[in-house]
């Protein structure tokens, strides 16, 4: 059986390729890149073989369509994917205008906002495009701190970063399996909020497994623990494709009824099960936005 590897992060293109993307979309045409990459498409599902291959099972096994169904799909999902990527490029050379997001549960991630005595964990997800939001919405009150990876090549920290210090977000880059956890540990006590993803497993982590469409897959533990830790309210975040250049968001509580009758581990595992559960939700609805390419599932 093949091996499950960690998730490194880092966004394909490298320096230059990545400068050129930017300069091109500063003077060119969104919709005409959506074109275009209707036909490239089809390289990158050849090139990208054990992601095509990754895809292709998620949709055939966990989703249980056809093998036709299944092989339409894998190349919608990677059409919707590439979208995602030209639409942060988009936002990047300076066209945030061009984009709608309609917020659902929105009140949520307020709540946390205008609490002053208590951070929030705020989970994103490998479903949707939820870095997008960050991209194009903002609030001054409190600062958002986002776990971020310090393998990314120059020109992609550098649109981020400027990006997020203008939207008050705050990037804490992985380097290790351990040089973030302090930053976070910090946020956290000062009452930030502070967004990671609840779905990736970096290498060293901690993790548990749960049935998750069908099978065990593995989501990490930290998260979790340090909402336990510290009484801090956890919410989730999705953010999906609409449309042409509109997204919509969803805020969701992740909260169990009488959480504190129980042991801190039981606290833990109950809390991870109402996520694992949001999220297959999310996926029944948004199927084709799956943008897990590795191997996810034991």
């Amino acid at each position: 059986m093949a091996e499950k590897k960690a998730w490194k992060g880092k966004t394909g293109g490298g320096n230059f390729g990545q400068q050129c993307l930017f300069f091109y979309f500063k003077h060119g045409s969104i919709t005409l890149s959506y074109i275009l990459l209707s036909v490239v498409i089809f390289f990158y599902l050849i090139v990208n073989y054990k992601a095509t291959k990754n895809i292709f099972f998620y949709f055939n096994k966990r989703q249980k369509y056809s093998l036709l169904k299944s092989l339409i799909s894998t190349y919608q999902n990677y059409y919707l994917f590439g979208k995602t990527l030209i639409d942060k490029f988009a936002i990047f050379a300076g066209k945030r205008d061009a984009y709608v997001v309609e917020k659902i549960g929105n009140e949520h991630y307020f709540e946390a906002v205008n609490n002053p005595d208590k951070g929030a964990i705020l989970l994103n997800s490998h479903v949707g495009s939820a870095e997008i939001v960050g991209y194009l919405s903002s609030q001054r009150i409190k600062k958002n701190n986002v776990i971020g990876y310090g393998f990314e090549a120059p020109t992609m920290q550098g649109f981020r970063t400027k990006i997020m210090n203008e939207q008050n977000i705050n990037m804490i880059r992985v380097v290790d399996s351990f040089s973030h956890i302090f930053e976070v540990n910090n946020a956290l006590k000062n009452a930030e909020l502070m967004t990671m993803a609840g779905d990736r497993i970096y290498e060293g982590s901690k993790k548990l497994s749960f049935q998750f469409l069908g099978a065990l897959a593995d989501f990490p533990i930290a998260p979790f623990q340090l909402a336990v830790k510290m009484k801090i309210p956890m919410l989730s975040l999705f953010v999906m494709q609409e449309g042409s250049k509109k997204y919509r968001s969803y805020v969701f509580k992740i909260e169990v009824e009488n959480l504190e009758a129980y042991s801190p581990q039981q606290q833990i595992e109950l809390l991870m099960q109402e996520y694992v559960t949001r999220l297959e939700i999310m996926m029944k609805k948004y199927p084709l936005q799956w943008y897990n390419f590795h191997k996810f599932w034991n």
